[in-house]
């Protein structure tokens, strides 16, 4: 009886199981730096699209070990055997990265929505030639300011680049750390465009280094700080800043300058290895529909409406249903959804200026060399270097102090030589020795001038 009673329950289990078989829950893994409302956002509007595509549920997991740079360093290290799908945000030079290392696979795109992806916004390129990433959202970087605290001390708002170096702002300006943070190393090279060339470029970024109280790991922080006080204003993401101010009031104020902005993408990618490849695809295709498009830029519960019916959407639960303030990348969604998008967001296809810089120069040095060189001179010299720039603004800021303040290793004299010197870094062993060398030219250079400046 008891044997009988057991291969019963056997039966029974087994039968459950084939059953549960016929319904198991497709799994995606998503590796992405991207904020938890982001993540949730599209974990839910991807799992209602496909429950009404198929019929069936399916289960998404997002992971982060720690930032973009993490992120990729992660995969890297992993070699194609990380178990994970899909790269989803992260910026162009890391996914540049990953493409040259042969960690994300080419994906073919239906035509029609391929034909809605432009290639480039400005002069910045958009998307992968070789289809291995495509951009999934557009962003921009500015300043972001506290304006009611400017207002009581008496200080200037910043308008543009320069204006974070001035004086009056020692000890009350945060940038994020370059080498943790990629989208920080993006702004980095947006100050760097404003100064007109590499050194001019380089010594506007570091007399903003100057008069940094502080570089925090994440971009976002940097926005917090400013809307608690702790600093007066920064460098900020769009979609950071606007998300800020509609939570804590319009005494936060974000600034770019027109016809000078560069709108950068954020993209998507299928990793080799992908363990659901097929599922990774069609979470990309969705990211990159219509639909998916507005779910970054509609507000709170906003939707469609009957009339675009046919573009993707059902017009039901369409809409941003957490105000994501992201900037998608197609044309059609500004020109379909224009007056109904979140207030602060602007075209890019009308906003963007030039980018003359070429793609090259651009890739290897905001993706290979602000990362060491923002190390040495800011993040392992910190007190050194606020204290140099000090007594540079204790003296007047002398040209000549100046030019020694900022003076660059011969190295990275001019834009050749840190173009060249870049690529070195791609070579671990190069890299850390170039790193220490870096890190002590710089400390010689402030202690000389403390020196200098002593009575």
């Amino acid at each position: 009886m008891k044997k009988m009673v057991l291969a019963l329950l056997g039966l029974a289990l087994s039968a459950a199981l084939g059953g549960c078989r016929k319904n198991i829950q497709a799994d995606l893994v998503i590796l992405s730096p991207h904020s938890s409302k982001i993540r949730q956002a599209y974990q839910q509007a991807f799992a209602d699209y496909y429950r009404q595509k198929h019929g069936q549920a399916v289960t998404i997991e997002f992971r982060d070990v720690g930032g973009t740079t993490s992120n990729t360093a992660f995969l890297i290290n992993s070699d194609g055997h990380s178990g994970i799908d899909l790269y989803f945000g992260g910026g162009a030079p890391d996914h540049n990265l990953l493409a040259g290392k042969g960690l994300l696979q080419a994906v073919e795109l239906p035509a029609e929505l391929l034909a809605a992806l432009p290639d480039k916004i400005g002069d910045v390129p958009q998307r992968d030639e070789q289809n291995r990433w495509f951009g999934a959202a557009v962003s921009r970087f500015g300043i972001f300011y506290n304006d009611r605290l400017l207002e009581q001390h008496n200080l200037p708002r910043p308008a543009d680049w320069g204006d974070l170096a001035d004086p009056a702002l020692f000890g009350k300006v945060e940038l994020a750390d370059g080498s943790e943070s990629g989208s920080a190393r993006a702004a980095y090279e947006m100050i760097i465009q404003s100064g007109g060339s590499w050194p001019e470029g380089w010594s506007r970024l570091l007399q903003i280094f100057g008069n940094c109280k502080s570089f925090p790991k994440s971009a976002s922080d940097v926005v917090a700080d400013v809307a608690n006080g702790e600093v007066m204003a920064g460098a900020a993401i769009d979609f950071y800043a606007y998300d800020t101010i509609a939570k804590n009031g319009n005494h936060l104020k974000f600034v770019t300058a027109k016809g000078a902005t560069v709108f950068t993408p954020d993209p998507i990618a299928l990793l080799r290895g992908a363990p659901h490849p097929e599922l990774a695809k069609e979470f990309m295709e969705f990211v990159l529909s219509f639909r998916g498009q507005a779910l970054l830029c509609m507000p709170a519960g906003g939707q469609y409406g009957p009339s675009l019916e046919g573009q993707g959407t059902d017009g039901q639960g369409a809409g941003g249903p957490a105000g994501l303030y992201r900037q998608p990348i197609r044309p059609d969604v500004y020109e379909k959804l224009g007056d109904k998008m979140l207030a602060p967001l602007v075209n890019p296809f009308e906003y963007a200026g030039s980018f003359t810089v070429p793609r090259e120069i651009w890739e290897t040095r905001q993706g290979l060399l602000l990362k060491p060189l923002m190390k040495a001179a800011a993040v392992d010299n910190r007190q050194l270097l606020n204290q140099a720039w000090q007594a540079v603004i204790a003296a007047g800021r002398p040209q000549g102090l100046i030019r020694q303040f900022t003076a660059l290793p011969e190295n990275l004299a001019d834009q050749d030589a840190a173009h060249a010197t870049a690529k070195l870094l791609a070579d671990p062993r190069q890299a850390d020795q170039l790193q220490r060398d870096w890190t002590e030219y710089f400390r010689q250079t402030y202690e000389g001038i403390l020196k200098a400046a002593k009575p």
